[in-house]
């Protein structure tokens, strides 16, 4: 996990896999973005797998301020996000410079 603060949004970068085992130091990351007033940027591009704890920690970012993700999502990530019927709730952009100019 790497964070960046910029001017107009705060970035997360998540890589390899996500899930429970991530527990609390991604809500710590989560939380600390989400509160500093910036729209936050999850960059999952080079993230293999997510689970239902990154759903959630997704969902309860979504309302405080704007959220995009970066990709591509991987295969599963998307199958999740359309298994939870998800996939239109967020806004995926292809590279970070088209989320930071979003």
């Amino acid at each position: 996990m790497v964070h960046a603060p910029f001017p107009t949004a705060y970035v997360l970068t998540l890589r390899g896999t996500v899930d429970a085992n991530a527990g609390e130091d991604l809500e710590a990351d989560f939380a600390r973005a989400t509160s500093c007033g910036l729209r936050l940027i999850v960059d999952l591009g080079s993230l293999e797998h997510g689970d239902e704890t990154l759903l959630g920690l997704l969902l309860d970012a979504r309302p405080t301020g704007g959220l995009d993700l970066v990709g591509p999502l991987s295969p599963s990530l998307q199958r999740r996000l359309h298994t939870a019927g998800l996939a239109d709730w967020f806004t995926i952009q292809p590279t970070l410079t088209a989320a930071l100019h979003h």
